[in-house]
């Protein structure tokens, strides 16, 4: 916008308009509201929680991982996996990754847990059959990144988060 755009009005009051400034917070109210509309279209696609920016699919051989990327601080949040193939899976899930984290629950229930290295070990105790979903439904417990490569079977799958207050 130029100042010479802006009709001037001559009047008899001593009176310094400042249209230069005006004009500047102008600018600066258009830049606010897009960077405001930008905000809301990103949180609308998911950049804040759930939606087509947090949502991540992996597919490996005859596994399928479903999660979130960005999370909430205590907001509980699943990690679903999706078996093809009839299997008794096993999950080696490091535990620098599951330290930040509460496990709520796992389903199906009938699992085996055994800790080995820096490792925790989920064995399913029956044959899941095709088509299987196994739920890890976790809490995340700090703010901040958390990475880790979960191993399901011979297949590793990285999965990575960023926490929100």
């Amino acid at each position: 916008m130029k100042t010479d755009r802006i009709e001037k009005v001559k009047h008899s009051l001593e009176l310094d308009e400042k249209l230069d400034s005006q004009l500047n917070d102008w600018k600066a109210q258009k830049i606010g509201a897009l960077a405001i509309m930008m905000v809301i279209v990103l949180t609308a696609l998911g950049l804040f929680g759930n939606g087509l920016l947090s949502a991540k699919k992996v597919e490996k051989a005859d596994i399928t991982l479903e999660y979130e990327r960005f999370l909430r601080h205590t907001n509980e949040m699943d990690i679903q996996w999706r078996l093809t193939q009839e299997r008794r899976p096993v999950f080696r899930i490091p535990i620098d990754y599951l330290s930040q984290f509460k496990i709520e629950k796992i389903v199906p229930e009938g699992y085996k847990t055994q800790l080995a290295g820096a490792y925790v070990t989920y064995t399913f105790d029956a044959d899941q059959p095709a088509g299987a979903i196994i739920h890890f439904y976790l809490t995340p417990q700090q703010t901040g990144s958390v990475a880790g490569v979960w191993a399901v079977d011979s297949e590793h799958f990285q999965i990575k988060h960023f926490i929100y207050p």
